[in-house]
């Protein structure tokens, strides 16, 4: 039921997005223009590691194809603590996945609404993660300007 609940308010944030333009552009930054991207959308937790290990594997993917124009991976929710450094039950695998997926330029971000909720410093993340304020609202602008979307 939550992730049918979670799946509603994306695309209903998507297609408010789509029917009202102007509505979307509360955003500081601007829609994305003629761009071919996709949006990995991580929010399962250390309780399915294989998932949250397959979004970066499939994000590397995708970026390492040269089919598209941007890759993102946004981190909310539960799969907020695979970035924090102190919780040791992040396998080593993930933590390098992590760091080759950003090596590879997929654009790595993590929601500033989760690390709150979490307790966790976003000045110990690890290197080259893009902090926004919203998942959802970044997930949105991103549908908005073409990106298509894979949820894990």
């Amino acid at each position: 039921m939550r992730h049918l609940l979670v799946t509603l308010l994306l695309v209903t944030a998507a297609q408010d997005a789509v029917a009202a333009p102007k509505k979307a552009a509360r955003s500081s930054e601007s829609t994305p223009k003629a761009a071919t991207g996709l949006v990995f959308v991580a929010n399962t937790g250390l309780e399915d590691v294989q998932t949250l290990s397959s979004s970066l594997r499939h994000a590397v993917g995708a970026k390492q194809s040269g089919h598209l124009d941007e890759v993102v991976w946004i981190v909310y929710g539960r799969a907020i603590v695979a970035l924090d450094p102190s919780v040791d039950a992040v396998p080593a695998s993930v933590r390098q996945q992590i760091v080759e997926a950003r090596e590879a330029g997929v654009r790595l971000v993590a929601c500033q609404q989760a690390l709150d909720k979490f307790d966790i410093d976003p000045e110990v993340l690890p290197e080259g993660i893009e902090v926004v304020p919203n998942a959802l609202t970044e997930v949105a602008r991103l549908v908005a300007g073409g990106y298509a979307l894979l949820r894990y």
